[in-house]
Formats: structure tokens, C-alpha cells, sequence
């Protein structure tokens, strides 16, 4: 039901973009986006509910040093599964479905979004701690960053179409 409403979803919207995109760019970057707010909620809400906890409960640790990395943490394990998901189900259906070959996607789309996660913190940390950036703002900030950087990441490697042999 919920692949289907998310299909029902891309083809009611595409009309609008069909002239710009092939479907197939148009579903990565609504799915991509879709899962990117995902990310971007899960984040507020584990952040908001680690500063609630330590200003609620004495734990006898300071939560608000550890906020950023935590939430970020949490947030990323769970919209790195619903964006392979996503990225397969509906941007890339013409790749292989073949077990071994979802499970190398899988491993390559798991390296990427590591990557971009790393970095993510970095520049998150960076905004925070040289530029004086609100946590949150610094984190969608650089999540837009990585999110281009990560479209062609997984573009050209992970789900990459392989090239067929042609002797002739």
C-alpha cells in the first residue's frame, strides 16, 4: 500500500516536470527529498528529545555537548535503509533485482551515504563551532550540500548501469 500511494504520488506530480526531467531524474530528486525532510525531522525530533531529557532528568551527563552527534547518529540509521528503499523502488526499478546485486547496491549505497554522513558532520561541526551557527540551521545547511554531492554519487556508482559487452 505504501509503494503504491508513493507511485500514485510521483505520477500525479510529474505532468508538472515532464517537460524539464525524465522520470526517472524527477523520481530520484522527489523521493531524495522526500527522504531528505525524513533525515531533517528525525533529526529535530532526537535532538529535541535529548535536551527535553537532560533538562527534565538529572542523568549526571551533559546531553546538550552530545545532542548534535547522537541525533545525527540515529537519524542517519534510519534514513539510510528508507532512502535505499526509496532510491530502488522507485528512481532506479530498470536496475538489477537480483539478490547479489541488491545486496552490492546496498553496500555501495551504504559506503555513500557513510561518506556523506562523515562529511556531513564535519561541515555541521564546522558551521556550529567556527561560523557560531545554530545547530539545527547548520545541519540543514550542510545536508544540501552533501545532498547534491550525494545524487551523483549515487548516480554514476551505486546504481550505476553496467555497461554491456558487445564484441562485434
Amino acid at each position: 500500500m505504501i509503494k503504491n500511494t508513493i507511485q500514485w504520488g510521483l505520477n500525479l506530480f510529474y505532468p508538472l516536470f515532464k517537460k524539464f526531467l525524465s522520470f526517472q531524474v524527477y523520481a530520484y530528486l522527489a523521493v531524495g527529498a522526500a527522504n531528505t525532510i525524513f533525515n531533517i525531522v528525525l533529526f529535530f525530533v532526537f535532538y529535541f528529545l535529548l535536551i527535553s531529557a537532560e533538562n527534565f532528568y538529572s542523568l549526571g551527563i551533559n546531553l546538550s555537548t552530545l545532542a548534535v552527534e547522537i541525533a545525527t547518529f540515529f537519524s542517519f540509521l534510519i534514513s539510510v535503509l528508507t532512502g535505499f528503499w526509496l532510491s530502488k523502488n522507485f528512481a532506479f526499478t530498470n536496475s538489477s533485482n537480483q539478490k547479489r546485486e541488491k545486496t552490492k547496491q546496498f553496500g555501495k549505497y551504504f559506503l555513500v551515504s557513510l561518506q556523506g554522513q562523515f562529511s556531513d558532520y564535519l561541515i555541521t561541526k564546522g558551521l556550529v563551532i567556527f561560523l557560531h551557527t545554530e545547530p539545527r540551521l547548520a545541519y540543514c545547511i550542510s545536508t544540501i550540500i552533501m545532498l547534491i554531492l550525494n545524487y551523483s554519487l549515487q548516480k554514476h556508482y551505486t546504481f550505476k548501469a553496467k555497461k554491456e559487452n558487445v564484441n562485434g
